[in-house]
C-alpha cells in the first residue's frame, strides 16, 4: 500500500520514467550510480550480489525486517532510505511504504514491488517533517560524506517518538577501500559499533538508543574475537570441528569466536 505526493515538501527537479527526482548528478552521485549498475549487471548475468555472499544479505535483511515489524504499527508510514531494490519492505503488508536512492535503476526495480520512490540524495531529503512512523536506513550511513547532517535529515521527517531502525557493517577494517586497485572512489566511509552509535545519536541528537542485534557470522580470521598465543589457526580449527555437533552447536560457536558483520540498532526520535 502506498500513499499521494503529500508527503513531498519540495517540487521535483524533474520526472524521469515516472520517479520524481530531487538531487542532481555529481561526483558523489555518479560513483554510486556506477556500484549500483555492478551490482544489478552481476545479478542479471551470475545471478549474485558481488559484494556480499547470499546468505549474509539475507540474514541481515532478515533481522533488519524483525525490527521494523516489531515497531512498526497497523497502517505504518514507513520510509526507507536507501531503499535499493526494496527487498526489506517488499514482504511487507498493511503498510504503507516509501524509499528513496540515487539510482535511477534501483528505484525502477523498488516501484514495481509497490513502494512510493523517489530519488534524492539525503542532504536534499524532500519529505514533509515529522511524516513517517519507521524510518530505515540500512548499509547507508557508512557511505554518507556528512554524517551529522544526514542524520539530522533523516530524523527531521521521522514523527517524535518514531523509531529509526538503521544497520550498519560492525567494526569493519577499512583498509581494502584505500587499496589503489579498488574501483569505486566512495564506499565505506567510517566503521561503527554499538559505543559510536549511541554517542551519535543519544549525545549529539536527541534520541534514545532503543536495542540492537547482530547478523551474519562466517569463519573469517580477520574477524576473530579472540587471539590465542599458539596462533589463529588453531581457533579457526576448533571452529571448523563444531560443525561435527550439528548446525545449531556451529552457529553458537560462530557467533562466540567472530564478530558479526552487520549491526542493527533501534533508536527512538524523543523531540
Amino acid at each position: 500500500m502506498t500513499g499521494g505526493v503529500d508527503v513531498y515538501e519540495k517540487t521535483p527537479l524533474s520526472v524521469v520514467d515516472g520517479i520524481p527526482v530531487f538531487s542532481t548528478p555529481d561526483d558523489y552521485v555518479d560513483n554510486y550510480v556506477r556500484i549500483s549498475a555492478d551490482h544489478l549487471h552481476s545479478l542479471k548475468s551470475e545471478g549474485r550480489n558481488p559484494f556480499i555472499p547470499e546468505e549474509i544479505w539475507m540474514e541481515a535483511e532478515g533481522s533488519t525486517r524483525d525490527l521494523v515489524e516489531k515497531y512498526s504499527g497497523k497502517d505504518a508510514r514507513i520510509l526507507d532510505v536507501g531503499v535499493g531494490l526494496g527487498r526489506l519492505l517488499s514482504p511487507m503488508d498493511g503498510c504503507r511504504k516509501y524509499g528513496m536512492d540515487i539510482s535511477l535503476e534501483y528505484l525502477k526495480v523498488a516501484r514495481d514491488k509497490g513502494i512510493e520512490v523517489c530519488l534524492s540524495r539525503i542532504e536534499d531529503m524532500p519529505y514533509r517533517k515529522e511524516s513517517f512512523d519507521v524510518v530505515v536506513c540500512t548499509d547507508v550511513l557508512e557511505h554518507v560524506v556528512d554524517l551529522n547532517l544526514c542524520c539530522g535529515r533523516i530524523l527531521s521527517v521521522l514523527k517524535k517518538g518514531g523509531i529509526l531502525v538503521a544497520r550498519v557493517p560492525y567494526r569493519e577494517d577499512l583498509g581494502s577501500y584505500l587499496d589503489p586497485g579498488y574501483p569505486y572512489r566512495y564506499a565505506h566511509l567510517r566503521s561503527f559499533d554499538e559505543h559510536s552509535l549511541r554517542i551519535l545519536f543519544e549525545k549529539i541528537f536527541p534520541c534514545r538508543f532503543l536495542e540492537w542485534t547482530t547478523a551474519g557470522y562466517r569463519e573469517d580470521r580477520t574477524r576473530l574475537r579472540y587471539r590465542l598465543p599458539a596462533g589463529e589457526g588453531i581457533l579457526m580449527r576448533l571452529v571448523s570441528l563444531a560443525r561435527l555437533g550439528g548446525e545449531s552447536c556451529y552457529r553458537k560457536t560462530l557467533r562466540k569466536a567472530f564478530f558479526p558483520i552487520e549491526f542493527n540498532a533501534v533508536i527512538r526520535k524523543e523531540a
